[in-house]
């Protein structure tokens, strides 16, 4: 019983002095934070004396002493904890540390050379010594210990990623760029970290060529680590240079027997950001490893793809359209009907409904898609909204409201399914079914897609601005007719339309919508200068409603893109970005803002 008492009071012993330790603790932090360095070098004084491995309780004694200018004390300290802990390197860089609090610069070198010179052959202790200077805003000390280290251990590769960091701390890119490639050299297994910091971190063109010419190096060095192909890749992606990308591709493709599939998905990529010849040409060279490999078919319908796209978005003339259709057909013929070649066949339906507007054939081809078992359902639901789409050009609405709302059904909570929920509630809209077409809007706004959400607030706003007076709704409806012709393609008449409401209601709240949709009828005629100047009419007199962003964003694309105007361009993404901080369209805003003014290369 006495015994089970006495383990019971050394218990609690124990208990109230960690909580007596824990108050102490607590007091002198609160002291060192409010400088009263005498009430708390005296607390730290002690709890040092009872943990004298703390490095946070030596810290903040030191900071004490230092915050007091005790250095005498400072000095005992420190001279305390190496000897205490001989060899361990934060006591002894603080030496250095002090002198150099002092002014005594001559004396602080002299520590600190004496421990770099004296570095043992330890990795341990060479790492140990460089972060001690970096905890103490040593840099270049720390780089020369590294450097040091790895010249005494002769592997020139050896802290390659400390570094890295240290030369990127100093903003010494020249040094960054080498480290983190030496890194690679020692482990090719973080190569997706390296891309990520080169991403973030090499931004001019200068640092770019910097890091070609060092790159170049590297394959030359080092022929076979696969990771600087790979890197090689990234760097002319970076620059959007993709069939210099293709070069470093193929070989790796043919040394892994990837049968094209590392060139299919470059080629994937500079499509998507609109490189379409570059596209069209890895596309080829996919195709000439023969019609056997199992890639040939993806890379002619992807060809197909990326010249319809190259087409339209240029000049051409109805001929050239013809042209690609009868390409897509024999393609088809050689690939088969099959849902393999779904996909193929989607294309040439698009192709002949939005631009040959040759609606029977393209409503049979889609058709064709619907009625194959076994076809990718995301595919089937993508076919039922372009098919949908055509049905509204057609004025046959209720046949579009039927496929919209299957998807919508079949994908309640997907990206798809929203936006076939968007399609038709702009149908009501179409419709003048105002109430009910808002209503779906409004549970759109918190779309997972932001541009769903973002399209699905402007024309909710639209609605509500033009329906507070629920007796006056006629200018709205007008402008939703004039909306519905548009989207029909039919210019004329929604031109028309325009014109009559800006008549009969010249005090409308629909002034900025009316301008906007005279730009894109403008657009839609390839009439850029006047798209330009309706574009920024909304920005210069609307640009603080909904539509001032789009605008003023719209207006910076055509004068960079179309009229090849890239001063003013300039000028637009700068007024842009002052403008309007939380728009959508505020990423592509500095992104090609960059690029204009030459900082970044895409």
């Amino acid at each position: 019983m006495q015994r089970k008492l006495t383990i019971f009071i050394l218990i609690l012993f124990s208990h109230f002095l960690a909580l007596a330790q824990k108050v102490d603790e607590e007091l002198a932090a609160q002291f060192l934070a409010n400088k009263e360095y005498v009430k708390a070098s005296d607390k730290y004084e002690k709890l040092l004396g009872s943990n004298p491995k703390s490095i946070y309780f030596y810290d903040n004694l030191l900071k004490s002493y230092i915050g007091l200018q005790d250095y005498n004390a400072a000095q005992k300290l420190i001279r305390k904890q190496i000897k205490r802990f001989e060899g361990n390197y934060y006591y002894a860089v603080d030496e250095g540390y002090l002198y150099q609090l002092q002014g005594l610069s001559e004396k602080a070198n002299q520590t600190y050379q004496k421990l770099i010179q004296n570095l043992p052959l330890s990795e341990e202790k060479i790492f140990e010594l460089a972060r001690a200077f970096e905890k103490r805003k040593q840099l270049s000390l720390a780089i020369e210990s590294f450097s040091k280290g790895r010249k005494n251990l002769k592997s020139e590769q050896l802290f390659a990623n400390e570094l890295a960091g240290l030369y990127l701390d100093l903003g010494d890119k020249k040094n960054f760029i080498e480290e983190l490639l030496n890194s690679l050299i020692v482990s090719e297994q973080h190569l997706e970290e390296v891309e990520g910091l080169f991403q973030n971190n090499i931004e001019t063109k200068e640092e770019y060529e910097l890091l070609k010419s060092n790159l170049n190096k590297k394959l030359k060095q080092f022929p076979d680590k696969n990771c600087f192909q790979e890197l090689m890749i990234w760097f002319h992606v970076q620059r959007s240079e993709y069939e210099l990308a293709s070069i470093y591709a193929k070989s790796l493709d043919k040394k892994y027997k990837e049968d094209g599939r590392r060139l299919l998905e470059l080629g994937f990529l500079a499509s998507s950001n609109e490189r379409y010849d570059a596209a069209i040409s890895i596309y080829k060279q996919v195709q000439n490893l023969g019609k056997e490999k199992p890639y040939y078919n993806y890379s002619k319908s992807s060809e197909l793809e990326a010249r319809t796209k190259k087409l339209v978005q240029g000049n051409y003339t109805n001929e050239d359209l013809l042209i690609l259709e009868n390409e897509y057909k024999l393609t088809i013929n050689e690939m088969g009907i099959n849902p393999i070649n779904a996909a193929t066949i989607k294309l040439l339906a698009n192709l002949q409904a939005f631009h040959l507007r040759k609606y029977e054939e393209a409503i049979v081809n889609y058709q064709t898609i619907l009625n194959m078992p076994r076809t990718d359902r995301y595919l089937q639901a993508q076919v039922k909204l372009e098919l949908g789409d055509l049905y509204l050009l057609k004025n046959e609405i209720w046949e579009s409201m039927l496929l919209y709302g299957q998807v919508d059904k079949d994908f309640l909570e997907e990206p798809i399914g929203q936006e076939a929920k968007f399609r038709n509630a702009k149908l009501s809209y179409f419709l003048g079914e105002f109430d009910w077409a808002k209503a779906q809007l409004d549970v759109l706004k918190t779309a997972t897609t932001q541009l769903i959400s973002n399209n699905a607030i402007e024309l909710s706003l639209i609605i509500q601005d033009n329906t507070i007076d629920s007796n006056e709704t006629e200018p709205l409806a007008l402008f939703a007719k004039a909306d519905l012709n548009l989207t029909q393609n039919n210019l004329v008449q929604a031109k028309s339309l325009l014109d009559s409401l800006q008549q009969l209601y010249p005090k409308s709240g629909l002034m900025d919508d009316i301008a906007y949709k005279r730009a894109e009828i403008s657009m839609k005629m390839k009439n850029y200068e006047e798209a330009a100047k309706y574009f920024s009419a909304v920005f210069t007199e609307f640009g603080s409603d909904i539509l001032g962003d789009n605008a003023l964003y719209q207006l910076a694309l055509i004068q960079q893109h179309k009229l090849n105007n890239k001063e003013e361009a300039l000028k637009s993404y700068e007024k842009f970005i002052a403008s309007y901080s939380s728009s959508f369209f505020l990423n592509d805003c500095n992104k090609q803002y960059r690029i204009l003014r030459g900082d970044q290369i895409n």
